[in-house]
């Protein structure tokens, strides 16, 4: 009678164990599961180094932008491109304009840039958060990659430019 009741106990004291074991794994994987991070225009804050890219790999852009966390933005760049008789030229660009931040971390930038000769052209550009870090509770975006809606403005030949932000400083604060 006595070993029933030690092999009862053990047997409760085992399955306590496994349902113990059981909710350390649930929670576990609960929190493996897909960041929830909800982006918001604080989420695009600092100032970014620049590299665009051209298809076909004809032109490459090199660049700074800041983003004041409030969805407006300026920037400046120079353009590597294809110039006449096999050589190349390099154009300087400067832009500015506002941006919008999804919930899921996708948005788009409508940038007014200042070409040599003072010409203005509008574009817009859509864009996915990659990389995050957190600065004072804030998911800020680390590295942003983005692409032109309509073929370059900027090039004689009609390609798509396609660049990636890379955070390089944030201010103290990038909420609103």
């Amino acid at each position: 009678m006595e070993l029933l009741r030690i092999w009862k106990s053990g047997l409760l004291l085992l399955a306590s164990l496994g349902t113990t074991s059981l909710a350390a794994i649930l929670q576990t994987d609960h929190e493996t599961e897909p960041s929830q991070v909800k982006y918001t225009l604080a989420s695009f804050c600092g100032d970014y180094g620049i590299v665009g890219s051209y298809s076909g790999g004809i032109a490459r852009a090199l660049g700074t932008q800041t983003m004041d966390g409030h969805g407006n933005l300026t920037g400046s760049a120079i353009i590597n491109e294809p110039g006449p008789n096999n050589t190349r030229s390099i154009t300087s660009i400067g832009f500015s304009g506002t941006y919008t931040v999804n919930p899921d971390g996708t948005g788009k930038m409508a940038l007014s840039i200042t070409v040599q000769g003072g010409t203005i052209v509008n574009v817009t550009e859509d864009f996915v958060i990659t990389k995050t870090r957190t600065v004072n509770g804030t998911a800020l975006a680390s590295e942003i990659q983005d692409a032109q809606e309509v073929p370059s403005v900027i090039l004689s030949t009609p390609t798509l430019a396609f660049h990636t932000y890379t955070l390089r400083s944030a201010p103290k604060s990038c909420t609103r």
